[in-house]
């Protein structure tokens, strides 16, 4: 299997980040505070994940 790779400009990952919090229905900070408290399906810890993930990317690629 082949990895995929994706190149993402910020406003893009600032689109990705809102589209994931809607799908949520909560913020990432919501995700984080009900991940604690063992409170997340495992559709919501993928979310968290690729929240994580992409504001990682944006944090590094304001730099």
């Amino acid at each position: 299997m082949v990895p995929t790779l994706e190149v993402l400009t910020i406003p893009e990952i600032s689109s990705r980040l809102a589209e994931l919090e809607a799908r949520a229905g909560a913020s990432a900070d919501e995700l984080r505070r009900r991940a604690d408290r063992y409170e997340l399906s495992q559709e919501g810890q993928a979310i968290l994940r690729k929240l994580e993930d992409l504001t990682y990317l944006q944090e590094h690629a304001e730099r």
